[in-house]
């Protein structure tokens, strides 16, 4: 009886050390897909493709953008934080909008974003410019927008999506994902940016 229970406690013990195996091995998977990520991610962007392409088809025009993402350091925001800002291409000056970006490995859901918005916009207007700025950013510097983004890597792709349990999207599963990044390729919505430097 004794050696049985022994087998047993064994035949346990093996499938546990097995199944931390997998989830170490399933975190170190998420670990390289976030470093990738986050090394494909920075950069300037604009949509001018996609407004000539719009053009030459006769459908509405999306308005021209250009996206700078830098990476800054946030210590009390966390550990992967990036500043974003978009201007309107013909004049920098026109600043449509300024956000955060935040990621962060969860161990059941992988990579996830959160996206920020500045209580005070102004105060880190051109940040990309002055990333000494961001040091200094506090909890009530921010407010979280909407819900958390789930980024999954598919081939070459990164395809993110509302958790949803949390925030389900109105289209289901068959939803367009709200964002993709591919090397030199920033989806956002229904706008497409193509990095240019």
């Amino acid at each position: 009886m004794a050696e049985r229970t022994h087998r047993v406690l064994a035949t346990v013990l093996a499938v546990a050390a097995l199944a931390a195996g997998g989830c170490s091995d399933q975190g170190k998977v998420h670990e390289a897909e976030l470093t990738q990520l986050l090394t494909l991610l920075p950069g300037r962007y604009d949509n001018g493709a996609q407004v000539e392409a719009d053009a030459r088809a006769g459908a509405p025009a999306h308005e021209q953008v250009a996206l700078v993402i830098a990476h800054v350091y946030t210590p009390r925001l966390g550990h992967h934080l990036y500043y974003a800002q978009e201007m309107a291409a013909d004049n920098p000056l026109r600043v449509l909008s300024q956000k955060m970006y935040g990621f962060e490995l969860d161990e059941k859901r992988g990579i996830v974003e959160t996206v920020f918005e500045f209580a005070e916009p102004v105060r880190w207007r051109d940040g990309q410019l002055h990333p000494e700025l961001f040091t200094s950013v506090v909890l009530e510097d921010v407010h979280a927008e909407g819900c958390q983004l789930l980024w999954k890597k598919l081939d070459a792709t990164f395809v993110a999506r509302h958790d949803p349990k949390a925030c389900p999207d109105p289209g289901g599963a068959a939803a367009p994902p709200q964002a993709t990044l591919a090397p030199g390729v920033l989806t956002v919505g229904d706008y497409k940016f193509r990095r240019s430097r």
